[in-house]
């Protein structure tokens, strides 16, 4: 029986120092200043339980086949964990230096220090003034170890040292007003501008001699506008608020399975939309309460290579397996067609098409012009994921042709989203010193995309959720009993869901919503 299995694990330490000073003046200037240090240090190679691993008996046996043939599959022979005092992992053991399965190990330091302050000033009694301003320094550091699943003679000894450093400065300034207004009993109208940052970083270590993704990744920054206002009424027993924002993102981090490997890349995108919440209590003992978001995202001058169409429809390209490391490459279809030509003429070995992938036939589109018609296999013009375009000769791998993301949604963001809640309580006194509360919520959820290329199998569907409970509590014994249901309506739904990559075979793992689930709770205070 063929079985699979991931596992993470691994310490991390950190330590944090923060300093504050605030202010309480009685005039119309406060403020508000800090500084904070951050070291943080993860992952002991040391430790065998530390990375993140795929162990699978079939990766052994194919592992153990190549031993057997001499290290005819996988270019030599390829070190075998046997799990001899090693750490527990499941049914068996490891030590960490295997090549008969994957592991991904990032020792990882950061040294984050940042200064920041904000200032506040009373216009008037009923307008106040804020700005702030942060400086961010981050420098982090990873050890370059190579996975070396199916590596000859592979090592999980650091090849070098990842750094990157980064230094912003960000801020906000903005207003908050007070009116007094004759139809609320309190109102607050805002508006601010934030500038706001999140660091860069580097990516986890791909296998070993592979170069399938950059090894850094730029910083996320957000022009970020919002405005809105927040209201008490009818005496208080009304809350409505309502918020509007614009967020206009640089570089907005997202992330891709690529070797089976995590890797963070960057687009940029603007997001707009509009909040409401709102609360009700028409009586004490009776609340109400619903929330609406609309959003709109829209991802803009970004182009990316979608693994599931790597050729992006074009029918002079083809998509290979590469041997080698199991992920797939993109070659011209006229070099892929010469290829099995000469292996059909007995020219080229049986089998020969599996170096496009990795290159043996770079520089041979004249020599083997006579499997082509006489004539030179023919270069190709591909659009790269920067939105450039390079011309490749007909023999040269490359990753596929990317696709322009202009305009498309981001992943994990429905267009709108509502919930309602209604909650009735009778108070001790109707069942003697035991009171009772009813409880329902709705919520729903408009369709999404779980990727940036926003296909139609990216599509999530929209869905909703039912909750309701029934809680018997007595205060003065501090006891509540509670009967809940989750889901009751038992809606089985995909909420998200994210690709692996060719290598692992491209399938999807998927997030559902939980099954209907009835229970009892029951809490003792003192």
């Amino acid at each position: 029986m063929f079985r699979t299995f991931d596992i993470s694990g691994g310490s991390s330490e950190q330590t944090t120092h923060e300093l504050r000073l605030q202010s309480s003046y009685d005039g119309p200037f406060n403020f508000n200043l800090g500084v904070i240090k951050v070291d943080y240090e993860a992952i002991d190679p040391a430790e065998a339980s530390a990375g993140y691993y795929v162990l699978s008996n079939s990766l052994t046996a194919l592992t153990q086949i190549n031993n057997a043939a001499g290290g005819a599959f996988f270019g030599g022979q390829v070190p075998i964990d046997d799990g001899t005092g090693g750490a527990p992992a499941f049914a068996g053991a490891v030590v960490g230096d295997g090549g008969n399965y994957f592991r991904s190990l990032s020792p990882y330091t950061l040294d984050s220090f940042a200064v920041f302050g904000e200032g506040y000033y009373d216009i008037t009694d009923s307008l106040k003034a804020t700005v702030g301003l942060r400086y961010t320094s981050d420098n982090k550091k990873q050890d370059r170890i190579p996975s070396i699943l199916f590596t000859p003679g592979g090592s999980i000894e650091p090849t070098g040292v990842a750094e990157a450093e980064f230094e912003e400065v960000t801020g906000r300034a903005g207003l908050d007003w007070a009116p007094d207004l004759a139809f609320s009993d309190d109102t607050l109208i805002y508006a601010f501008y934030s500038r706001g940052y999140k660091g860069g970083g580097i990516n986890p270590p791909q296998p070993a001699g592979a170069n399938l993704f950059p090894e850094l990744f730029d910083p996320e920054f957000i022009n970020s506008y919002e405005i809105g206002t927040k209201n008490t009424l009818a005496d208080g027993s009304l809350q409505l608020n309502a918020t509007g924002f614009m967020y206009d993102y640089e570089g907005y981090q997202i992330t891709q399975i690529v070797n089976r490997t995590s890797a963070n890349f960057n687009i940029d995108a603007k997001i707009k939309g509009i909040e409401v919440e709102t609360i009700w209590n028409p009586v004490s003992t009776f609340v109400l309460n619903a929330n609406l978001g609309l959003l709109d995202s829209e991802i803009q001058d970004s182009w990316g290579i979608d693994v599931l169409d790597r050729t992006n429809g074009r029918a002079d390209l083809v998509v290979l397996k590469n041997a080698a490391s199991f992920s797939n490459c993109v070659v011209s279809a006229q070099g892929y067609a010469t290829v099995l030509q000469g292996i059909a003429a007995g020219a080229l070995p049986a089998g020969a098409s599996r170096g496009l992938c990795s290159g043996a036939f770079v520089g041979q589109e004249a020599a083997l012009a006579v499997f082509n018609g006489g004539s030179p296999v023919a270069s190709v013009t591909v659009t790269n994921s920067d939105g450039t375009q390079s011309t490749i000769a007909g023999f040269t791998p490359f990753d596929g042709e990317a696709k322009d993301l202009d305009g498309r949604s981001l992943p994990g963001a429905p267009e709108s989203t509502f919930n309602f809640g209604a909650e009735y309580t009778w108070e001790p006194g109707a069942f003697g010193a035991w009171g009772l509360t009813g409880r329902i919520d709705y919520y729903n959820q408009s369709s999404s995309f779980s990727r940036v290329w926003n296909t139609q199998r990216d599509e999530l569907s929209s869905w909703d959720n039912i909750n309701a409970s029934l809680a018997l509590y007595n205060d003065e014994n501090g006891i509540r009993v509670e009967l809940f249901g989750k889901n009751i309506a038992d809606e089985n739904v995909i909420t998200g869901a994210y690709l692996t990559d060719d290598s692992s075979g491209l399938f999807t793992n998927i997030f559902l919503t939980e099954p209907r689930t009835y229970g009892v709770s029951v809490t003792k205070s003192w």
